[in-house]
């Protein structure tokens, strides 16, 4: 197969030196680049600015172009095999079964409309028949495995100390808006942001028949505000070691008896004898707060905590109260259409049994094989880095080429696929989504005290995303991201190189930015560096945090270095990487040109189109405060400042704007 590859390369090769009159494949061709901007003044701009001026954002939606926003046409196809589906009446207690029904209960409008709130009222009944603390405890409990958390964060993974077994961890809960920091601004964007939430929680409690809705919203808010003070922000939450405190359940259930962990635990049936809290300070806040706080005012907090968490599945009225909310958070104008809500809910809450459908419809079987060997590839690539680093010991370059050649490789789709023990019927979604919660927590509180399962998936294959997982030192690339820009199994290899493999890179330096370093190659919290070593490692990546923070989005809106510190390693050595293991093929050693751009110009120009997105204003504003990710324009410009062969590519010279000397270019791996 790689000889066959190498022979189309070469055809394509020569069509583009030698016939002026044929087309060229345009998923390996560049157009609209914009010539009067300098590649070192603005690359992202350079290649993306024509698309940029001619693309549409469609009403409904907050963006369009790749990366995440490859998701919108992923959703057509997902449509597609769920409309196909749920036309046939399939035997019982299969996936498409299963499919098909959910989907044509989330589709019957008319039913759902009919119900009104009625499906909620029986947890709305049991909130009034609170009376105590401990009633409240029990309900809270109650409502965990319906998926409706409240007060309470609870996840089942692996030990940041033992990885080879699942513990509990307890993390901060309470809010509803995006972080802490929103609770507490007073610009213009943030408070219209407030009212919005309010306004909301105000017709929540309206349509939900509340005599005050509006003193009982402003009562939630202020909870929920008391909470935001016992918070960490998403910075704080980047420390590893800071947001990993294993302790005694006897001790934190003597330390914070108003919870009373050891008879919370007993009612969801789960066994632990310690518990990690991630966030300490919110559980002393918590315990606090159940006894200052009115019964009363926590039965309206907990009913406007139903209310929303049901809200997108009971009649439209509900549906679209949270629309409005979210049009004033990100700027979307129009909601999507039921089938769009339907594909997203499908593939959230039964996204692997979907997924089996779509690979066997729409996945290429050969991309698998093709990611792999590039994989390989850049795996050796980072290895000649680490080999070369200047500034990095023996001792910890040995560890480093350790933890590299153990992570384990996910491409494609899960070997075992995860079953689905539940009853979905036509006609009731509400029960449906209630039984999924279900059995989601069951299959999460299963994992207790066990082994982490080396099958499990943390995202479905249709969606258009990559991720590194530290406790388990794996990296993932499902189907969904193994398709153009990204990857192609018709393109040279520098496009492919410049796609697919800067995200391949971008995923195993994760394993070596700010958090992953603290993992070694077993997946535990653990110092495998040299103290000198890790200073050193620490003042490159302030040199980062420094960078980033000066680039601008908007005009004026600075983004938040140590937020975006991992990302923006990532960023930096997966384009290293992948250009590395770039130059190790035929046609990276070369330089004959493809229409008129050298290897080198085509791998750069594919990294600018991978990042090729456009969105509201709103979403980016929000985007720069709660994302870990640089906006599309800084993860293009902002690495290429930094790489020496993009200069020699473009011919980059003093007084371009993106210009850094060499000894301001910022290199860690």
């Amino acid at each position: 197969m790689k000889n066959t590859f190498y022979l189309l390369l070469a055809l394509i090769i020569f069509a583009s030196c030698n016939t002026e009159n044929k087309s060229v494949n345009p998923k390996i061709n560049f157009d609209g680049i914009t010539e009067f901007i300098k590649p070192g003044d603005n690359f992202f701009e350079h290649v993306n600015k024509t698309w940029l001026d001619n693309a549409v954002i469609a009403e409904d939606q907050v963006g369009v172009g790749s990366y995440s926003f490859l998701n919108i046409p992923q959703k057509k196809l997902l449509e597609n095999i769920l409309t196909e589906v749920s036309k046939i009446n399939h035997k019982k207690g299969s996936i498409e079964q299963k499919v098909g029904d959910f989907y044509s209960s989330g589709m019957d409008v008319e039913t759902i409309n009919k119900r009104g709130f009625e499906p909620i009222l029986p947890i709305l009944n049991k909130i009034d028949a609170i009376n105590n603390v401990p009633s409240l405890m029990s309900f809270v409990a109650d409502q965990l495995t319906n998926g409706n958390y409240s007060i309470i964060g609870l996840s089942v993974s692996p030990d940041n100390e033992n990885s080879t077994v699942n513990i509990l961890h307890f993390s901060q809960a309470g809010t509803g808006l995006p972080d802490k920091d929103y609770y507490f601004r007073t610009d213009n964007g943030t408070k219209a942001i407030q009212n919005a939430y309010k306004n909301y929680l105000t017709t929540l409690f309206t349509l939900s028949d509340n005599k005050s809705p509006s003193k009982s919203a402003e009562t939630v808010y202020n909870i929920e505000k008391q909470f935001a003070t016992s918070h960490k922000n998403r910075v704080e939450r980047r420390n590893v070691k800071a947001n990993y405190n294993k302790i005694a359940v006897a001790t934190i259930n003597e330390n914070y008896k108003n919870i009373g962990f050891t008879k919370l635990l007993k009612q969801l049936n789960l066994e632990a004898d310690q518990v990690d809290v991630k966030q300490p300070a919110y559980y002393a806040t918590l315990n606090k707060m159940l006894a200052s706080v009115s019964i009363t005012d926590w039965k309206t907090y907990l009913k406007a905590g139903t209310l929303s968490t049901y809200a997108d599945i009971l009649s439209k009225p509900f549906e679209d109260a949270n629309f409005e909310y979210a049009k004033v958070l990100y700027g979307q104008s129009t909601q999507n259409t039921r089938a769009q809500l339907m594909v997203q809910k499908v593939d959230r809450q039964l996204g692997f049994a979907l997924g089996q459908l779509y690979v066997k419809k729409y996945f290429n079987e050969e991309a698998k094989k093709r990611v792999l060997d590039l994989v390989n590839n850049l795996q050796k690539a980072f290895e000649v880095r680490i080999n070369n680093l200047d500034w990095m010991s023996a001792e910890t370059k040995k560890q480093a080429k350790e933890k590299l050649y153990t992570i384990t490789k996910k491409i494609g789709y899960p070997d075992v696929w995860r079953e689905y023990d539940v009853n979905i019927e036509k006609g009731k979604y509400f029960e449906n989504v209630v039984a999924l919660y279900k059995n989601q927590y069951q299959y999460q509180a299963e994992q207790l005290n066990k082994a982490p399962n080396k099958d499990r998936w943390g995202t479905t294959p249709s969606t258009v995303t990559a991720y590194y997982n530290p406790p388990l030192n794996e990296i993932v690339f499902p189907a969904g991201i193994l398709q153009f820009p990204y990857f192609d199994v018709t393109a040279d290899d520098a496009i492919n190189y410049g796609g697919i493999g800067m995200v391949i890179g971008h995923e195993l330096t994760h394993a070596f930015d700010d958090q992953g370093a603290q993992y070694d190659k077993d997946g535990n919290v653990k110092n495998w560096w040299t103290e000198d070593d890790y200073k050193k490692f620490k003042a490159k990546t302030q040199q980062m945090i420094d960078r980033y923070s000066s680039f601008t989005v908007l005009d004026n809106q600075h983004l938040n270095g140590a937020l975006t510190v991992g990302e923006n390693t990532a960023d930096n050595g997966g384009i290293s990487i992948a250009y590395d293991a770039f130059k190790l093929t035929e046609q990276g050693k070369g330089n004959t040109k493809i229409q008129g751009y050298t290897p080198d110009q085509r791998f750069f120009m594919s990294i600018a189109r991978i990042w090729r997105v456009k969105t509201r204003d709103a979403y980016l504003r929000n985007y720069i405060k709660t994302n870990s990710h640089s906006p599309p324009i800084w993860r293009v410009n902002g690495p290429l400042m930094n790489f020496t062969p993009f200069y020699n590519a473009f011919d980059v010279k003093p007084g371009d704007a993106n210009y850094k000397t060499t000894e301001e270019r910022i290199k860690i791996w």
